[in-house]
């Protein structure tokens, strides 16, 4: 085996994942690339925070992250409150129809789950899990 073969096994699982999930979010009016997914389901799953808490909770740097909860709060998913105590932290939180698409998203998201895991036994997902989380903290830090 070569060790190449790992790296693009990583990236056509990342493809087949993306050419799955795409059809269902872009029915909910929500763009994959752009992270919207991520965000309504973080927001669902942890309740309004600061727009930095955010970006790190989804590891989004905070330029793309403002640009796209701009994008969301004009397709009415997302409100941004300022707190009275800050002059500067916007709050981000859930709209009405933006919990009903994050509930949505998080759907997807499980169904997803379950299909990855398919024929698999515990055991094998278990240890599946340690080698990813070898092979992330591999590829932590900043040389290469």
């Amino acid at each position: 085996m070569e060790k190449k073969e790992i790296r693009k096994a990583l990236m056509e699982s990342e493809f087949a994942r993306k050419k799955l999930l795409q059809p269902h979010f872009l029915d909910l009016g929500l763009t994959l690339g752009q992270g919207q997914p991520r965000i309504l389901r973080t927001l669902k799953q942890k309740g309004s925070m600061t727009q930095r808490e955010l970006a790190d909770l989804c590891r989004m740097d905070v330029t793309n992250m403002s640009r796209t909860l701009d994008r969301l709060e004009e397709n009415g998913l997302i409100q941004r409150t300022r707190p009275q105590n800050s002059r500067r932290a916007n709050l981000v939180e859930l709209t009405a129809l933006g919990h009903e698409k994050a509930g949505k998203v998080v759907e997807c998201f499980e169904r997803l789950d379950e299909r990855i895991c398919q024929g698999f036994t515990e055991e094998e997902l278990s240890r599946l899990l340690g080698y990813l989380q070898r092979i992330i903290k591999n590829l932590e830090g900043d040389e290469l």
